[in-house]
Order: C-alpha cells, then sequence, then structure tokens
C-alpha cells in the first residue's frame, strides 16, 4: 500500500506526454511568428538600404554632370561580370560597376551594390533580379536608375508608380516594358526608380 502510493504521487509530479507535445507545439507556432516577423524587418531593412544607395548614388552623378556637363558613360555590364550590353549592373566584378570614367570615383568612392546583388529568372539585370541598373542617353544628358525592392507591398513600386526609362528606352510605356495601369507584369511589379 505504501509503495503505492508513493508510485502515485511520483507519478502526478510529472507531465504527461500529451501535455508536453502541447507545449512544443504552442512553442513551434511561437517561433514561427517570431521568425516571419524578423524575415519581414530584414526585406524592409534591405529595401531601405536600396534606396538610400541609389540616392546617393543619384547626388553623385548630379555632382558629376555640375562638374563636366553630362553624365558619366555607364559600363557595359557584358564587359564585367554582367549579361547586358545596353546597360551598367552592379552584378559587375569591377569596383567602379557603374561608370568607364574614374573620374566619377572622385564624387562617389565607393559605388554600392544591391545587399544581395543576383540576377532573377531571366536575362533583364532589373527583371525579378536584385540589383542595381544605370543607364545613360547617347548625349549623356538623362539617366536611368533602378532597382527591384523586396517588399511586395511597398506604395513605390513601379506596378503602382509606374516608373518608365528615359534614356534607354524612351519608348517604354511603364515599368521599363510595355506596361500602363493594371497591365503590369508580374516581372516588372517590384522595380524602383530614382527618378
Amino acid at each position: 500500500m505504501m509503495i503505492k502510493s508513493i508510485i502515485a504521487r511520483n507519478l502526478s509530479k510529472g507531465f504527461t506526454l500529451i501535455e508536453l507535445l502541447v507545449v512544443i507545439a504552442i512553442i513551434g507556432v511561437l517561433a514561427s511568428t517570431v521568425l516571419a516577423s524578423v524575415n519581414s524587418a530584414r526585406i524592409k531593412a534591405r529595401d531601405a538600404r536600396r534606396k538610400a544607395d541609389l540616392k546617393q548614388i543619384s547626388l553623385a552623378l548630379e555632382l558629376y554632370y555640375d562638374a563636366y556637363g553630362a553624365y558619366p558613360p555607364y559600363r557595359a555590364s557584358n564587359s564585367c561580370g554582367g549579361n547586358r550590353a545596353d546597360w551598367a549592373t552592379s552584378l559587375c566584378t569591377t569596383s567602379n560597376w557603374l561608370t568607364t570614367d574614374a573620374n566619377f570615383l572622385s564624387f562617389l568612392p565607393i559605388v554600392s551594390r544591391d545587399p544581395i546583388n543576383r540576377l532573377g529568372n531571366d536575362d533583364t539585370p532589373w527583371w525579378f533580379a536584385l540589383t542595381y541598373t544605370y543607364g545613360v542617353s547617347a548625349d549623356r544628358q538623362i539617366y536611368d536608375l533602378l532597382t527591384n525592392v523586396e517588399n511586395t507591398s511597398d506604395p513605390q513600386r513601379c506596378e503602382l508608380k509606374l516608373w518608365r526609362s528615359v534614356a534607354v528606352w524612351p519608348t517604354d510605356t511603364g515599368c521599363y516594358s510595355t506596361a500602363g495601369p493594371g497591365t503590369v507584369p508580374d516581372r516588372a511589379k517590384q522595380i524602383w526608380s530614382i527618378k
């Protein structure tokens, strides 16, 4: 009798398997919620950095223009690790991916790159890609500077603002393609431009 009461008392002090599984499930749900929030914050932080980087590059481009009367020529990305002849992209392996003119470095000694800096699923540096892209008109009087944002609800993304090329593709109707309101292709919805 004494042994049974000791065993019963010891068994009632612990947790049952069901109780442990419920606690583990609750901890798992809480952990996944926290990880999703952290991921969202990281995406927004990278997008904020992209916008700040492009604003800094744009300021350096304007300083260069004031000094030389034209924007710097672009460095074709297919000459330095990228895949396009008509745009410069931060995929280039050279430190000054933006231009072939070394004088630009006096205005911006380190030309920033996208925090992720990778191509998308086609050959363009702006559709689905996470790179910075620069293009300049033949007379070097206007330029395009753009990237993609990761936050699909960013109020400044191309799907809502209809950014368009002014330098490289002046016949572009919106989002570096032939888009209009309500007809932006998925590949162009996340583009963000400084202009």
